[in-house]
């Protein structure tokens, strides 16, 4: 799918300050993305690669090592780059302005990094934006910086202006488009002619958006009813709500009511297969590391072979 048609539907979402028109034109992007590749172009507009608590790394690359790559793409000194920075406050417009005004095709030394594909003019695909964004994050260790450097440029000289705009607005984990998870169930529902409760039910049991729209769009509303919890897979835990009076809270909750002390400390969703344990924040953060004794006491109690625990 030409990545050039989320770009443009981004650009849409980020002019648009309703959220019924904003779940309608994401939506139409929806019914015309094919089922093999909707996880990545949910993921681009939630603005992750992956979920947060399958414990993957992050793009790791920083506002200096961004600026670099936008001064490789396009042919500009990195003090131009900071310049402009300075002046417009956002990355993604700076790499749009220098691409709209280079239309000469890179030389000398950038040569190397240009893909065959810009000679011939092909369409970046979202599949292969959000591949180059995986071998980003996935670059660690001695070097990774340049190689991370290196991988972003390539990929900014393939975009036209707008798609470099959001692959750097991205990649800086700030999209600016004021859409959150909600709104993108309420597009997943309409495009595929179900209800948001049972997008949000499939949402809540496995909470990966992406896996969510994939399997809605290969096998239907059917598939997302038939979703069951599973151990290492954390389920999205109810969150209270903060009030200001007692009054207000018992006219929500009703009377009689029930109140407790909070304590703190850490809320912990505890997961267990067979000798396999996992805990999650209330964030859904893989915190398993930090509490090893948990871990072990897990082990050796939880009778159960299968259990997940609160």
């Amino acid at each position: 799918m030409e990545f050039a048609v989320i770009a443009q539907t981004l650009e849409v979402l980020e002019k648009t300050s309703s959220k019924v028109q904003q779940a309608a034109t994401l939506a139409i992007l929806f019914r015309k993305t094919p089922p093999e590749v909707i996880d990545k172009v949910v993921y681009f507009i939630q603005g992750i690669l992956w979920p947060e608590w399958k414990g993957m790394p992050e793009l790791g690359l920083g506002e200096k090592g961004v600026q670099k790559a936008i001064a490789l793409a396009t042919s500009t000194s990195e003090l131009e780059v900071e310049k402009l920075y300075k002046t417009m406050g956002d990355y993604g417009k700076v790499v749009e302005r220098l691409k709209q005004g280079k239309t000469a095709k890179p030389a000398g030394l950038l040569s190397f990094m240009k893909s065959p594909k810009i000679a011939t003019q092909q369409k970046l695909t979202i599949e292969e934006v959000y591949n180059t964004l995986v071998k980003i994050a996935m670059a660690q260790g001695e070097g990774s910086r340049d190689a991370k450097i290196k991988l972003l440029t390539g990929l900014l000289m393939e975009a036209d202006p707008r798609e470099a705009k959001y692959i750097v607005r991205f990649v800086e984990g700030r999209l600016r488009l004021g859409v959150g998870d909600a709104t993108i169930m309420d597009a997943l529902a309409s495009a595929f002619k179900t209800t948001r409760d049972v997008v949000e039910r499939a949402y809540n049991i496995h909470p990966d958006l992406g896996y969510v729209a994939k399997l809605l769009a290969e096998r239907g509303a059917d598939a997302l009813k038939e979703l069951k919890p599973q151990p290492g897979i954390p389920i999205r835990p109810m969150l209270a709500e903060r009030a200001n009076d007692p009054r207000e809270i018992l006219e929500k909750a009703g009377t009689p009511a029930l109140a407790e002390f909070k304590y703190d400390g850490e809320r912990a969703q505890i997961h267990k297969k067979d000798d396999n344990v996992w805990i999650f924040s209330r964030r859904l953060e893989n915190i398993t590391e930090r509490y090893p004794d948990v871990v072990e006491m897990v082990k050796r109690y939880v009778k159960a072979r299968e259990a997940i625990i609160e």
